[in-house]
C-alpha cells in the first residue's frame, strides 16, 4: 500500500512489508506537523488571496499582529519580556547573527565549544578560527567539571547546545554556576533546538545570554521560523547589523497615514528602542509561520510543561531498561536523568556497520530513526516525543530487531 501524504501529515504510515503504522522516533531530525495546527494553517492560507486583495498593504501592517500574538506567547512561556525575544528562520541563522555582533562588539573573542556539538556552533565563529578552543567530552557528556577546566581567564564566549545532538546529553547551567561564578564579561549562547516543545528551561535563573532555537524539531513547526531569546546584558551590548523597515518604532501618526503622507522623506529621523526584534530583518516577515509557531506553543502549553517532561522521562526510563538486558548494546550519555532529554542514543559493540544493519530492520518495520556520530561516539537515535505512544515503544523493542 503506498503512502499518501495525508498519511505522513497524521503520522499514520503503513509499511508494505509487515502491515504496520509508522513508528516515528526521528524527532531530533525533524519534527511531524499536528494534524490539527495543519488544519488552521489550511484555513489561513486559503483566506490569504482574499484578505490580500481587500487589505492590500494594510493586511501586511495587520499580519505584524500575529506575529507579536507568538512573540508573546512565546515570551510568557519562558516568562521573559516580550521584548527579548527575536524571530529567526533557523537556529544556525541566529547563531551566525549573535556571533557577527559579538565579533563587532567585543575587543577579542575568545570562543568555548564542546568538541560534539553542533556544527554549527563551531562554524560561525570561524571567521577567526584562532579564537575557538573546544571541551572534550566523555561519552557523549559534556560535564560541567569539563567545561570549567577549560575555560581560560581570556575566555568570553561559551557556545554550546543545551542537549547535545549525538548522545542526548542535556546538560545543567545550575551545576555549572555551582562550580564557577560567570563573569560580567563572558557571554552564553546556547543551542536549545534540542528541548524546546518538551523540556521548559529558566533563561534568567540559568543566566542565559542567547537562547537559539529552529522550530522544525521537537516544536514540530518545519515552516522556516523559529525564535531567539536575548538577555539585556547583550541587547546592550550589541547592535543589529543594519535596520529595516520593521525594526522602526511606528511613528505617532500611525504607519498607514505616515505612508499617505506627502511630507514622508527618506530624511525623517526614527526611534528604535534596544530589543531583540532589531536583530529581525526587518523586511516582510513569516507570517504563516509565525501561525505556526504560535500553534505550536499553545500545544505544548495545553498539554502541559512539566508533564511533558515527566512523560519523556518517563519513555527514557522504560528504554534505557530494556536495553540493560541487550549485551551487545550500550546507551550513550549519562546515567542520571537530570541529564537526559528527548533522545536516546544506543551504539552497538560491533560497530557502525552492525548499526546500519539494525537501521535497515527498523526501516523494513516501520520504524524511523537515525544514526549519528561524532568525535568516535555514536549510535542509533531514538527521539522519544510526549505523543510517542507505549504500542510504539513495543515496536521499537522488538528483540529481533537488535540482536
Amino acid at each position: 500500500m503506498q503512502t499518501t501524504i495525508t498519511h505522513k501529515i497524521m503520522r499514520v504510515h503503513y509499511n508494505h512489508k509487515v502491515g504496520c503504522e509508522m513508528a516515528y522516533f526521528d524527532y531530533a531530525s525533524v519534527g511531524v506537523p499536528d494534524p490539527t495546527i495543519m488544519q488552521e494553517g489550511k484555513r489561513f492560507l486559503e483566506k490569504l488571496p482574499e484578505e490580500i486583495e481587500q487589505g492590500g498593504g494594510d493586511y501586511t501592517l495587520r499580519l505584524l499582529g500575529l506575529y507579536e500574538e507568538t512573540r508573546q506567547k512565546i515570551a510568557d512561556t519562558y516568562q521573559v519580556p516580550k521584548r527579548n525575544i527575536a524571530f529567526i528562520q533557523n537556529t544556525t541563522e541566529g547563531l551566525g547573527i549573535i556571533a557577527n555582533a559579538l565579533y563587532q562588539s567585543l575587543e577579542k573573542v575568545h570562543v568555548l565549544v564542546p568538541d560534539i556539538d553542533f556544527i554549527s556552533s563551531s562554524l560561525v565563529w570561524k571567521q577567526n578560527s584562532d579564537s575557538i578552543e573546544y571541551v572534550k567530552s566523555a561519552w557523549g557528556c559534556v560535564s560541567p567539571t569539563a567545561i570549567v577546566n577549560q575555560m581560560k581567564e581570556h575566555t568570553n564566549v561559551l557556545c554550546l547546545s543545551s542537549v547535545q545532538e549525538v548522545s542526548g546529553y542535556r546538560i545543567s547551567f545550575q551545576d555549572l554556576l555551582k562550580k564557577r561564578e560567570k563573569r560580567d564579561d563572558e557571554y552564553w549562547i546556547i543551542d536549545g533546538i534540542q528541548e524546546a516543545g518538551i523540556f521548559h528551561r529558566n533563561l534568567v535563573k540559568d543566566q542565559i545570554d542567547a537562547y537559539i532555537v529552529g522550530g522544525h524539531k521537537w516544536l514540530s513547526c518545519p515552516f522556516g521560523i523559529g525564535f531567539m531569546y536575548v538577555s539585556d546584558r547583550l541587547l546592550n551590548k550589541i547592535s543589529p547589523a543594519y535596520y529595516g523597515y520593521f525594526n522602526l518604532n511606528e511613528p505617532e501618526i500611525g504607519w498607514v497615514d505616515y505612508l499617505e503622507s506627502r511630507e514622508r522623506s527618506l530624511q525623517d529621523s526614527f526611534t528604535t528602542n534596544v530589543h531583540a526584534s532589531n536583530l529581525e530583518p526587518g523586511g516582510m516577515i513569516n507570517a504563516f509561520g509565525a501561525l505556526m509557531l504560535g500553534q505550536s506553543f499553545s500545544k505544548w502549553n495545553t498539554f502541559g510543561i512539566e508533564k511533558a517532561s515527566s512523560a519523556i522521562i518517563e519513555k527514557q526510563q522504560r528504554i534505557r531498561d530494556w536495553f540493560e538486558g541487550i549485551r551487545s548494546c550500550s546507551v550513550l550519555g549519562s546515567d542520571r536523568s537530570n541529564d537526559w532529554s528527548g533522545i536516546v542514543t544506543v551504539t552497538h559493540q560491533d560497530g557502525i556497520q552492525k548499526e546500519k544493519e539494525i537501521m535497515r530492520r527498523l526501516q523494513e518495520a516501520g520504524i524511523k530513526a537515525s544514526l549519528r556520530s561524532i568525535e568516535g561516539v555514536g549510535g542509533i537515535r531514538l527521539s522519544v516525543h510526549y505523543e510517542t505512544t507505549e504500542r510504539q515503544i513495543e515496536e521499537l523493542l522488538a528483540p529481533f530487531l537488535w540482536e
